[in-house]
């Protein structure tokens, strides 16, 4: 569940910024109590203020997780709403090895996928619906072993000649 940009955990729980957990911790258990979907059945709101209140209590339990939401919640944008951090990003097959990795897995794959082609050619199944999930399979093995090599070949070139 998604952060709103203007909401605040600690007033959902009904605490203070600088509450302890185990004040956090009894203020969600007081507050789950009181707005269980359960206790409130035909209320469709009830399921989604439960949710918000079990999210509030899993970010503001975990110290890494409310950590990042007090230093967003601080350091105010130009509009005065705080914006939710951005995801690291990491390349695929980010180093030549990966790549390497990749393309060999990518070249098995193939040849797994070949080898299987021709052994169901020459083997009689007997069984067609049965012949035809393997056929499925060996054209996946074929498909994603090419995919794999040309992408792991594609990374490593890349990564060997950056672009100016």
């Amino acid at each position: 569940m998604a952060v709103q940009l203007d909401e605040d955990l600690y007033a959902r729980l009904g605490v203070g910024a600088s509450a302890s957990a185990e004040e956090i911790a009894a203020a969600f258990r007081a507050q789950a109590k009181a707005q269980h979907p359960d206790r409130h059945p035909g209320d469709a709101s009830a399921a989604e203020r439960f949710k918000a209140l079990t999210h509030a209590y899993g970010v503001l339990t975990d110290p890494p997780r409310r950590a990042a939401y007090d230093r967003r919640r601080a350091a105010p944008t130009a509009a005065g709403l705080s914006t939710p951090a951005a995801p690291p990003q990491h390349a695929v097959f980010g180093t030549p090895r990966r790549a390497r990795i990749a393309l060999w897995c990518g070249v098995a794959l193939l040849a797994i996928g070949v080898a299987s082609g021709v052994v169901l050619g020459s083997v009689d199944t007997g069984d067609a619906p049965k012949a035809i999930t393997l056929w499925l399979v060996t054209v996946k093995l074929v498909i994603c072993g090419v995919i794999l090599w040309a992408f792991g070949t594609w990374r490593l070139h890349r990564l060997q000649h950056p672009a100016p």
